[in-house]
This record gives structure tokens, sequence and C-alpha cells, in this order.
């Protein structure tokens, strides 16, 4: 009979133990899902001022507000950036700062912002991002001539 309760009892602690298990699993998931969606949305955030800083051209009012909303998107997603990322964003910033206006290399720019879309995707969803770099897709985006 002895036997028996310990064996009841066992059962009970590990039916415990893997209900603890499987809640710390799925709350440690949904913890790096909503991660990853607050980067995604700072990564696209990132995107929108840099393609406002394109589309300002020579307009200087426009070129100020999309200038100060690139530095207040760079504060907020230096919290939450990944390495990679942060690198090739600091390749872009000192592509944009030491290049004066007007001897814009476009290309070059370009090929940063590819490199910064592979580190977010690796850092974000390293499965699709691996097929992507083995296929040597390019991201296309849409630089307007600056006149």
């Amino acid at each position: 009979m002895l036997e028996y309760w310990v064996v009841v009892t066992l059962g009970v602690i590990v039916v415990v133990c893997a209900s603890c298990a499987a809640y710390l699993y799925s709350e440690s998931r949904e913890l790096r899902m909503v991660r990853d969606r607050h980067k995604l949305k700072m990564y696209e955030e990132l995107f929108h001022a840099i393609t406002e800083l394109n589309i300002a051209g020579t307009d200087a009012y426009k070129a100020d507000r999309a200038k100060k909303h690139l530095a207040y998107t760079l504060n907020r997603m230096n919290l939450v950036a990944g390495k990679d990322v942060l690198k090739n964003v600091n390749a872009l910033l000192d592509f944009l700062n030491e290049t004066p206006e007007g001897g814009y290399d476009v290309l070059k720019q370009l090929n940063i912002m590819n490199t910064i879309v592979k580190a977010i995707r690796r850092e974000i969803d390293p499965a699709t991002a691996r097929e992507l770099e083995e296929s040597q897709f390019r991201f296309r985006f849409y630089s307007p001539p600056r006149s």
C-alpha cells in the first residue's frame, strides 16, 4: 500500500512539474513574440525616417524634420536593436554624415540598407533570412532623385 502512494505522489509531482515547464515555455515564447513585434515596429520606423530624409531633397524644412525624426527613431532603436543591426545602422550614419550635400552615392546607400534589412531579418526570423541570403536576393528601395 505504501508503494502505491509513492507512485501516485511521484505521478502528481511529475504532472505539476510538466505543467509548470509548459507554462514557462509558453510565457517565454510570448515574451519573445512581443519583443520581436516591438523591434519590427522600430525597424519600420527607421525605414520611414530614412525615406523621409530621401524624399526631403533640397527642401530645408522637410530635411530638418526628417533629420529630427531619424534622430528620435535612432535613439529609441538603440534600446532594442541587436548587435548586427546596430553595426549596419552605424555604417549608414557614417555614410550620411560623411557625404556632403549633393555628393550623394545612391548605390552605396542602397547597399548599406540591404545589409540592414538582412541583419534585421536574421534577428527576427533566421530561417527565412537564410533562404533569402542563399538566393542572393536584393531588396529594392525607392530613392527619388535629389534636385
